[in-house]
């Protein structure tokens, strides 16, 4: 279930002496503008810089500035995303001694890194990417949260490391020439394949893995690895999987609602959405401002699949308010041009055009925290195709017939298909 807000971060890493220029890094925090108007900054320490541009979500006072400098001064913090378990670890280091001069994640954040360092990565329940600059050590931490929600862009030379929540982070800085990677381009135009994973459509620009961490030292050592993975996930096993899926569900809504702004739900007649926002609903009073609003819904009607009257019904039951798109293809056509260039990248369909708008109307209405539920249907089998593809692939790896799944994958996914591609 993504929860859609943003900041921008951007670092630039200067080696073996070389100093970073304040100009480049406010170059780069200037570019992703668009992702935090609030609030920013930049922090200078010779061959370390960091920018930041804040959304303001949690604690929206000037405590939550950033970057963030910890108590000690040792520490210094830019982080975009949300920990939605602060609370909880917020309690449990404050047993350790720790104090708090904000309300917000970020301190808390930083403080389970003082206290835990790369250990505190799977203890996070949130979706993020950060970085952490050690001026003692003169190192720098970072991570990507378990699924790659959040964005976290790098480039590497020989003598200048950066990271941006933005492509256009990085090449705004001047440090980064802007050559296409002729390969990416030709996966995308010969097969409609986004990588989505680590690849670009610049040379030399990368993504730092999803359920990453890593390293950097000022002589220009690195380390990345791994602290999370689908694959490495011991199998769970329940007597009631309905029921535990349920509370499960139940609770990310739950720790989701906890703003300080008011959320908002991205709803259609289906499944995923409806019940996302009834759970909202039910955990309204979880709200960080009171929850006394009343829960806002966006919602983009198809004359070709009229879902209204299913819609009216959560509505009902629900006392949400609606707000719905409306559109046209000439509409859809001149946001195109200003949906790739906040994307940097192509992008598969008009779904994404959709999507921006749906954004913007939320913006409109002062709603900046917005739950869909996109993802829902690849992921417990919301329509025949996805659903052929798990019991498909399970025959075939359960009985260890992996010559026919070469074949199969081999024959363009005859058998198994995602999305097309295979």
């Amino acid at each position: 279930m993504p929860i859609v807000l943003m900041c921008g971060i951007a670092v630039a890493i200067g080696l073996n002496g070389r100093p970073i220029e304040r100009a480049a890094v406010e170059r780069m925090a200037k570019s992703l503008l668009h992702r935090g108007p609030d609030d920013g900054g930049v922090y200078l320490d010779g061959s370390v810089g960091l920018g930041f541009r804040r959304l303001s979500i949690l604690d929206l006072s000037d405590a939550g500035h950033q970057p963030m400098v910890s108590e000690d001064g040792q520490y210094v913090l830019v982080f975009n995303g949300e920990i939605f378990n602060y609370i909880e670890l917020r309690t449990e280091l404050r047993q350790l001694g720790y104090q708090f001069r904000s309300s917000g994640d970020s301190e808390v954040l930083l403080a389970a890194y003082r206290q835990w360092g790369a250990d505190c990565l799977p203890k996070l329940n949130g979706m993020w990417a950060f970085v952490i600059y050690d001026r003692r050590h003169r190192r720098l931490f970072g991570s990507r949260d378990r699924f790659g929600v959040k964005p976290l862009y790098y480039s590497r030379n020989d003598d200048i490391v950066q990271f941006a929540s933005e492509i256009k982070a990085l090449r705004a800085s001047g440090y980064r020439q802007n050559d296409i990677n002729w390969r990416t381009a030709a996966r995308f135009l010969l097969e409609g394949r986004l990588d989505g994973q680590v690849e670009t459509f610049y040379e030399g620009i990368r993504q730092i893995p999803p359920g990453s961490g890593f390293e950097v030292e000022l002589d220009g050592t690195w380390r990345l690895w791994s602290f999370w993975s689908l694959e490495t996930l011991p199998p769970t096993v329940s007597d009631n999987p309905a029921a535990a899926f349920a509370d499960l569900f139940e609770d990310s809504v739950r720790i989701r609602m906890r703003s300080d702004v008011p959320v908002g739900v991205c709803l259609s007649g289906g499944l995923d959405s409806t019940a996302i926002i009834c759970a909202a609903a039910r955990h309204r009073s979880d709200y960080a401002d009171g929850g006394s609003e009343f829960i806002q819904a966006f919602c983009y009607m198809d004359k070709q699949f009229d879902e209204s009257k299913y819609i009216a019904d959560t509505l009902a039951q629900t006392g949400a308010q609606l707000r719905q798109l409306e559109t046209s293809p000439s509409e859809l056509w001149s946001d195109l041009r200003k949906v790739l260039w906040f994307q940097d990248e192509p992008v598969h369909t008009m779904t994404a055009v959709v999507g921006y708008q749906l954004m913007r109307l939320a913006a409109s209405q002062g709603i900046r925290v917005v739950l869909n539920g996109q993802g829902a249907d690849e992921t417990i089998g919301g329509y025949s195709s996805y659903f052929q593809d798990y019991w498909v692939a399970r025959d075939v790896l359960h009985d260890g017939s992996w010559r026919k799944l070469a074949r199969a994958l081999y024959r363009g996914g005859e058998s198994l298909s995602f999305m097309g591609n295979v």
